[in-house]
């Protein structure tokens, strides 16, 4: 369900709880209803989405800051002052915890989240240091120096971890800036010390696949791309990625991975909002600059002996540089460098690819305001660095479209299947309707001869639809509709298809939508696709567990308040099956894959019925099973069909290939089990067609 920004809060019949009422768009029905919600549903959402357990799952994070900490204080003492700790941000308060462990004379802690410093109160207090640490609930920013103050005297020591995928985005260098000018005594040590953006131009053609919708080709272009959205520099955001999961051999580094930008917290240099840094540089080979792989590292003391690193495999300190250049060793190498969902890669696009020569010279330049960076690629030498703003979408499809939506529509292999299908189906004369948000196959049906509805109920995909259909000088084929209202009569069309694709669509069962639309007409309406399969497969997953496992003792500290507040948030606020990109988090496959639904799409919705199906699957090799994936096969005809899941046949006992284009639908046990071939996944599924309500539950039996 999709809930809307707005709440009504209304008292229940009592007259003295409360009771939430939100919106809800049903992606299945499209119809919006309202729900009632426990009066807390607001508190447990802000609370599940707190949750940060993959960062506190991060051993080398919470060792090295623990180090870097230990020896901060030591040197306070060995210079005979007291070693008074801040710590910003303290979360769970574990880094309090360490400080007082490490033997400081005063900690004060902050944490503006009032249910997590409520919850960071009781960690402190379970672990015995409730008079050792002095915890506020306001941001570091509200707090006040004095006799009545939140902090008698200013600290000498701070550590906090206010950092990003894009290192700066949480308010980093405000943070740092207040704490100094406000917070800290003079010659403070600060826990991390420095941090260095490390940037990489590469050439990619499978990374810019993400980013810039390309023409449809058949042997003669079918589909072209507007001038302007070839032109767009893409979306302001930055594309996240776990780096080190993108096969090796899908792109060549073009320049030398190096540092572009350096922040120095300890405060001996001012922190600037706006800053531009040219570096030139020499091509390590010639080829077409497409884009920026970005990520940094943490310097931890001012010793500059514990380095923090969030480098991709074939970049990272840790790993030998004999095995960087053997790709297939770096899958494997890959396995071995710390996981983090907190802290991934980046990916900036280039505002416009830029052809460059090896022995020829070009400066990379670097542009960042108080939460974000950009840059900029030039060939040759330049006198003075240009200003540049941070590039924005203008051509509305990357506003329209998300990334992993543009990555779909520039796959060739699926479009290929498509047009296939589709050919089968359509002549000059076949009058279409198409039932997908920003399909393009529906102009290239129309350049194969067909008159096509295609309805468009977003106004950007609306708006983005219009702009290919004038660039194709298809408007005398193309009709796009804005409404259910003005969809055409079933005596004018002979073929209804979709990709299936929907904008309001977060799992891939949710792009059933299709069916709902198009069971409007009669079902002697030739339809594609004609089936829909919910298939599933137990999995072990290496890391994407850590992002709700449980935390219990976490470097000699009990976190289990936390587990208990954040679980029960989930379970009052979260659906129980996420979507994920697998293709960025490794699993192996436990059990063969397994059919949980089979729907006969050529017959329209029954309203009236209510499936409840049961099954068991055996588990076929040992491990520990953290989760199921699971994801829609469209069947488009007899021959054909397309996958929104694995690109490659499962085998029990090895890793599952995904496609890199869609999301999967993760169920994550809030318990692991250590599984045997003599346990059998229990699973069942539920579907309401009436209100649209799918359900799934799992879990792990053992055979007597």
């Amino acid at each position: 369900m999709l809930r809307v920004s707005f709440i009504t809060l209304i008292r229940a019949l009592s007259g003295r709880n409360m009771s939430i009422f939100t919106q809800c768009l049903n992606p299945l029905t499209g119809v919006a209803s309202w729900e009632e919600k426990d009066q807390y549903y607001d508190y447990h959402q802000e609370v599940a989405r707190s949750a940060f357990a993959d960062m506190l799952h991060d051993h080398e994070r919470n060792k090295k800051y623990y180090i870097a900490l230990k020896t901060a204080i030591e040197k306070k003492h060995r210079a005979g002052e007291e070693a008074n700790v801040l710590d910003i941000g303290t979360g769970t308060g574990l880094l309090s915890m360490m400080a007082a462990k490490c033997g400081a004379d005063t900690i004060t802690a902050c944490e503006a989240f009032k249910p997590m410093a409520n919850c960071a109160a009781e960690i402190i207090r379970e672990n015995g240091f409730e008079d050792k640490i002095k915890l506020i609930c306001k941001r570091s920013t509200k707090m006040t120096i004095g006799k009545d103050g939140d902090m008698p005297k200013r600290a000498n020591i701070l550590v906090t971890e206010v950092f990003d995928t894009e290192l700066i985005g949480e308010g980093a260098l405000s943070t740092f800036r207040h704490a100094h000018e406000v917070l800290l005594e003079e010659n403070s040590i600060v826990v991390p010390h420095k941090g260095t953006v490390w940037a990489q131009v590469v050439e990619s053609s499978k990374v810019c696949a993400w980013n810039r919708v390309k023409p449809i080709k058949n042997g003669e272009t079918l589909v072209d791309a507007p001038s302007t959205i070839q032109a767009c520099s893409g979306a302001a955001a930055i594309h996240d990625m776990q780096l080190s999961r993108l096969p090796r051999d899908t792109f060549v580094p073009l320049l030398p991975a190096q540092p572009i930008f350096r922040f120095d917290w300890s405060g001996n240099k001012p922190l600037l909002n706006n800053e531009k840094v040219s570096l030139c540089t020499q091509p390590i080979t010639s080829g077409t600059a497409h884009a920026i792989f970005m990520w940094w590292d943490l310097n931890m003391d001012t010793d500059d002996q514990v380095l923090l690193s969030c480098a991709p495999v074939w970049e990272h300190p840790d790993v030998p540089d004999k095995m960087k250049k053997d790709f297939s060793c770096l899958q494997k190498m890959a396995d071995s460098i710390p996981w983090r969902d907190h802290w991934m890669q980046a990916v900036y696009y280039l505002p416009e690819e830029i052809p460059i020569t090896r022995g020829v010279e070009v400066n990379l330049i670097g542009y960042h305001d108080e939460y974000s960076f950009w840059f900029k690629l030039l060939n040759g030498p330049i006198n003075e660095i240009p200003d540049c703003q941070r590039p924005e979408c203008n051509c509305w499809a990357h506003i329209a479209y998300s990334r992993t939506r543009i990555g779909q529509l520039n796959d060739a292999v699926r479009n290929q299947r498509y047009l296939r299908a589709l050919r089968k189906k359509i002549t000059p004369n076949s009058v279409c309707l198409c039932m997908s948000d920003g399909c393009l196959l529906a102009l290239a049906v129309a350049r194969l001869g067909a008159k096509v509805f295609l309805l468009e109920q977003n106004f950007l995909s609306r708006r983005t639809m219009e702009m290919f259909v004038q660039a194709n000088e298809l408007s005398d084929r193309v009709k796009i509709i804005e409404s259910i209202d003005g969809l055409p009569e079933a005596s004018e069309i002979d073929f209804i298809f979709g990709e299936p694709y929907f904008l309001s669509s977060i799992v891939p069962w949710e792009n059933l939508r299709f069916w709902y639309l198009a069971s409007r007409y009669p079902s002697s309406i030739m339809r594609m696709p004609i089936t829909a399969t919910i298939r599933a497969v137990a999995v072990e997953f290496k890391d994407l567990q850590k992002i709700r496992a449980p935390l219990g003792i976490c470097e000699g500290f009990d976190l289990s308040s936390f587990d208990r507040l954040v679980q029960m948030s989930s379970e009052n606020s979260d659906n129980p099956v996420e979507a994920q990109p697998l293709w960025e988090y490794p699993c192996k496959a436990l059990t063969s894959c397994f059919n949980i639904i089979k729907l006969d799409l050529t017959r329209n919705v029954n309203f009236d019925e209510r499936k409840k199906i049961t099954g068991e699957i055996p588990i076929l090799h040992n491990g520990s099973c953290n989760g199921v994936a699971i994801w829609v096969d469209w069947q488009l005809d007899s021959d054909i069909s397309v996958s929104s899941g694995p690109i490659e046949e499962i085998v029990p006992g090895e890793r599952v290939s995904w496609d890199p284009y869609t999301r999967q639908g993760v169920h994550l046990f809030r318990r692991i089990f250590n599984v045997m071939k003599k346990n059998t996944l229990s699973w069942s599924f539920s579907f309401v067609p009436q209100n649209g309500e799918v359900e799934f539950e799992f879990s792990i039996s053992t055979n007597a």
